[in-house]
């Protein structure tokens, strides 16, 4: 985080997609390692905007491959990295949202089937929605007021009218900005909304909102609202968990209060023992933990079960990660920098696998498929580098890309005719497969050159082969002409450009 702002900052980001715990274990530098039957691969971090402090995952460019998106609080701007399908990225480009976005959440709002963002304005005091066009381009977005600095938010259909609605948790920026509440935003049809509830917390002595979960917990079809209540200063680390009932129709009542542990920042809902009710799960940053609360009855828990984690964990998810049908535990420990692992029992145990290095401070996590290899992988967002960290399940291969020059000049010497033909060489010097998808000329004067891309464009190289684009420089006009080769494919960080130039002397 920037100087200044408070160390309650860093909490935890909620990505919406299943239920999103931890173990301390192993640190790799740089190799697999194995945890018991896992391994996780990381791959080269790639760069977002400053600060991110939320994440989002979905395919966005609807190519078929799960792209990534974060919320960049400093930078004031969302970066999208759209996936190359086997757990590589292209590279990043941003658009600016309001001010401080700290929380990113995706769904189809609108109903057209493609996936839109909604993003957390805590400098704006607002939500914003932002419509997505289909092909990793979003609509300007369209702000809604929610309370006092919002910072997370969950998406469902809290009204039975099949659209999702928005729960936004207003949390005054971490502390700081009371009044502090949370607000119920629900969809008119057409991704617009309007606040129906707003709940502001009186009575808490302190107490600010930190997550929220959105479930249905006692089997009525409507999903009820859990929020996470902790206080800033770590020398009156208090913290509970209330619960809130679903009435029908987007009206929601107090139910209960649960004494859940201290300075609580995340929360989820799944069914950890199988019996067929969703459990309780907070992270507990002041005790570097995890509870877990069994549930016994609608609304009603065990005590909190800890489990050690790593320092400060700030964001939990639950996937079964080893395919042996139980839900394991991930979590993102901010303060040890890492993100742990522990299988499930199927009945309400865990044992730690293993504990993984990722970027600096991290605040956000998704657990998805990236590579396609049927492995869920993990995903971090990390304030402290400005970065995502990827760790691909499964001993992954990458392909790397090299051409054998990123800048071609066609000119004359003396009285020398210019040259008209330049071959660039593209070759794979990685393990995995090297796809080329497409190789394209662009700019004011790509007319004056031609490539002939049969040997490469859908080619797919193995690792040490190659492939060759011839580039003709065409035009007999005097003057000065630029161009730009730019080559898609799914090694990290494309695609690749190539400046082209060419001179006819007059």
């Amino acid at each position: 985080m920037g100087s200044g702002r408070h160390v309650m900052s860093q909490w935890a980001q909620r990505v919406v997609t299943t239920c999103l715990v931890g173990g301390l274990g192993l640190l790799w530098g740089g190799h697999a390692v194995l945890a018991q039957n896992l391994v996780f691969t990381p791959v080269l971090s790639a760069p977002v905007g400053v600060h991110p402090e939320g994440l989002a995952v979905g395919d966005f460019n609807e190519d078929g491959w799960l792209d990534i998106a974060t919320s960049n609080s400093e930078s004031d701007d969302i970066s999208l990295l759209l996936g190359n399908g086997n757990g590589t990225f292209q590279s990043v480009y941003s658009f600016g949202v309001g001010t401080t976005p700290m929380f990113l959440a995706t769904g189809d709002l609108n109903g057209d089937g493609i996936l839109d963002l909604a993003v957390a304005e805590a400098g704006d005091n607002r939500v914003s929605v932002l419509l997505g066009k289909g092909n990793g381009v979003f609509e300007l977005p369209v702000p809604y007021p929610s309370g006092q600095g919002p910072t997370s938010i969950a998406l469902e259909d809290i009204d039975g009218d099949d659209d999702l609605d928005m729960v936004v948790v207003n949390s005054g920026r971490f502390g700081y900005y009371p009044p502090f509440s949370w607000s119920v935003l629900l969809n008119q049809g057409r991704g617009d909304f309007v606040l129906a509830q707003r709940f502001e917390e009186q009575t808490h002595e302190g107490l600010f909102p930190t997550g929220v979960s959105l479930a249905d917990l006692n089997n009525d079809g409507l999903p009820d609202v859990t929020v996470t209540w902790s206080q800033p200063s770590w020398r009156t680390p208090d913290g509970h968990v209330s619960v809130f009932q679903n009435q029908g129709q987007g009206h929601l009542t107090p139910w209960r209060t649960i004494p859940a542990g201290f300075t609580l920042s995340a929360v989820t809902q799944p069914d950890v023992d199988d019996d067929g009710d969703l459990d309780l799960l907070v992270t507990s940053m002041f005790t570097d933990s995890v509870n877990v609360l069994m549930q016994l009855s609608p609304g009603r828990y065990t005590k909190p079960a800890h489990l050690d984690v790593g320092f400060s964990p700030v964001m939990l998810a639950c996937k079964d990660l080893d395919d042996d049908g139980n839900l394991d535990l991930i979590v993102a420990n901010r303060t040890s920098q890492s993100a742990s692992v522990l299988l499930g029992h199927g009945d309400g145990s865990f044992q730690p696998a293993g504990h993984y290095a990722v970027g600096a401070v991290p605040t956000a996590m998704g657990i998805e498929d990236f590579n396609d290899d049927g492995l869920p992988d993990i995903v971090t967002a990390n304030s402290g580098s400005d970065d995502v960290s990827i760790l691909l399940s499964g001993k992954a291969v990458i392909p790397s890309i090299n051409l054998s020059t990123d800048t071609i000049r066609f000119s004359e010497d003396g009285d020398a005719p210019a040259r008209r033909t330049f071959p660039l060489t593209v070759s794979n010097v990685g393990l995995g497969s090297l796809r080329i998808a497409s190789v394209v000329l662009e700019g004011p004067d790509s007319q004056a050159f031609s490539v002939d891309r049969e040997s490469c464009a859908g080619a797919i190289l193995t690792m040490g082969e190659l492939c060759a684009l011839h580039i003709q420089f065409t035009s007999a006009r005097p003057g000065l002409y630029h161009a730009l080769l730019r080559i898609v494919d799914n090694a990290p960080g494309g695609p690749r450009i190539v400046t082209l130039s060419g001179k006819v002397k007059g």
